[in-house]
């Protein structure tokens, strides 16, 4: 693979995502003001009880299919033979949690305002048989993803201006977001099968179930971290959980798009570190993380900085008290992002995953006992929920990095100076806010002024410094408008 096709790929990746941040710009904050924290809370609780099924339904097959078949990518036989064994374990897990769920709703939910929205998520666990979003990133087929995500986005946000017009609408609301991911997964299904054929000729199946248990807990991490959040916020209220739930949204907008760098990236990482190519592995890995980690920083601060003005824009003032929980996730955000690049990009591609299954469990279970014991003394909120979940995402960042210094002895540190300097040009913003608030009160103006003061001046150090990313990316856009010129 050349570097160029990277490139292009890390561009598919963030227009993708750029895409995804639009549209929950422009849409976001027409939900959050039509439904209302009580009726969009219902919806979200829902999803939360379905995402549990769901991560038995996936069975950890989207990121060890990803990992496994990027390492034999140029072998069609067994391409084949690979992607079929994953296709039979898919369905077998799918129909299983499908009938859980069934069960499980029924005798829990049965007459409740939640069962009716509980049985229209049952369509997306009988549909996951079709869920192979991860060939397409195994093979790089991200112009595919990307066309076929932006249609189906229009489809979606022309049919919610013209069905979801009051709160008694969460309904169809949810109905939405269950017909996109529906048709997500069939169209991307149709795609890959003209491409890869069913081959059940060397049926594996045994082989692939303990790797395949251990990818199910570590990357569902979510599950005794943000869904547990979710999960428990529900004995407070469902306004509580609408308010956790969009300042989660907010970050993953944010966090989304800077991701694509890390998610484009792990097909190569694997094939580099599956060909014993260990040099080429390692320079690819800080390069990536030098890059991340110059978005990463001045997009949480920055985050930090706007978090009350944010909310107070996306969902108007009956979702104030969204503002200091923001504030927290754009801090989470921080581990979030260091912890997947040693979690996704080290840990996972040397396989090392039944490490990371003990630390991520080990630090779930006391992110677990400090929800019980903030609801028993009825101190908890959203935001001392996503307090909690934050100290112990910082745990097991730490306890990544040991493992990795001292078991693998790999030459990477994500805290030297030249990814940590990013993140003290960032803390000027807080500063800079300050005093721009002294002058502008109104929320919109200070939200706009503050991000594009922000950006000049990191803009400003990062020139001033001669930063290579930024020379990196300078060079990169001359050599494309150049070469676009010449067209």
């Amino acid at each position: 693979m050349q570097k160029t096709s990277l490139v292009k790929n890390i561009i598919y990746k963030i227009l993708l995502n750029l895409f995804n941040i639009v549209i929950p710009l422009l849409i976001g904050t027409y939900v959050y003001r039509t439904l209302g924290a009580h009726s969009i809370g219902k919806v979200q609780i829902t999803e939360t009880i379905y995402n549990y099924f769901f991560i038995f339904a996936v069975f950890g097959v989207y990121q060890y299919g990803l990992r496994e078949m990027s390492r034999i990518k140029h072998d069609p036989v067994k391409v084949n033979q690979f992607f079929s064994s994953m296709f039979i374990i898919n369905i077998a897990t799918s129909l299983i949690s499908f009938l859980s769920y069934l069960l499980f709703s029924y005798v829990g939910y049965r007459g409740t305002a939640y069962f009716p929205i509980l049985m229209m998520y049952s369509i997306n666990l009988v549909c996951n048989i079709f869920y192979v979003e991860w060939v397409n990133e195994a093979i790089e087929k991200y112009d595919f993803i990307t066309v076929k995500t932006i249609i189906i986005k229009i489809i979606y946000v022309v049919l919610l201006f013209r069905l979801v017009k009051t709160t008694n609408d969460y309904k169809e609301y949810a109905f939405l977001l269950i017909l996109t991911t529906v048709l997500n997964y069939v169209v991307s299904f149709i795609y890959v099968k003209r491409k890869i054929k069913l081959d059940f000729s060397n049926i594996t199946i045994k082989q692939h179930i303990k790797p395949l248990l251990i990818v199910v807990v570590f990357s569902n991490a979510n599950v005794l971290y943000n869904q547990l959040d979710r999960f428990m916020l529900q004995y407070i209220s469902d306004a509580a959980v609408s308010y956790y739930v969009m300042a989660q949204q907010m970050m993953g907008i944010i966090n989304t798009l800077i991701l694509s760098i890390i998610q484009v990236t792990i097909p190569r990482l694997s094939y580099l570190s599956g060909s014993k190519d260990e040099d080429s592995y390692l320079i690819l890995l800080n390069n990536i993380s030098k890059i991340y980690s110059a978005f990463l920083f001045p997009a949480s601060i920055g985050l930090l900085v706007i978090s009350n003005a944010s909310v107070l824009i996306y969902g108007g003032a009956k979702f104030a008290s969204s503002g200091p929980v923001l504030a927290v996730f754009s801090i989470y955000m921080i581990s979030v992002g260091i912890e997947s690049i040693q979690s996704n990009q080290i840990i996972y591609v040397k396989r090392k995953e039944n490490v990371l299954v003990k630390l991520v469990f080990i630090c779930g279970l006391l992110n677990l006992l400090l929800k019980v014991g903030l609801l028993q003394m009825k101190w908890l909120s959203p935001t001392t929920a996503i307090v909690t979940t934050t100290i112990t995402n910082f745990l097991l960042l730490a306890l990544e990095n040991i493992f990795i210094r001292k078991s693998l002895k790999m030459n990477y540190s994500l805290f030297n100076f030249s990814k940590i300097k990013y993140l003290y040009f960032s803390l000027l913003f807080i500063p800079i806010s300050f005093v721009i608030k002294m002058f502008f009160t109104r929320p919109t103006i200070y939200f706009f002024v503050t991000i594009m003061s922000c950006v000049v001046v990191y803009g400003a150090i990062l020139l001033f410094t001669k930063d290579e990313v930024l020379t990196l990316i300078i060079i990169r856009l001359r050599r494309y408008f150049s070469k676009y010129s010449k067209t």
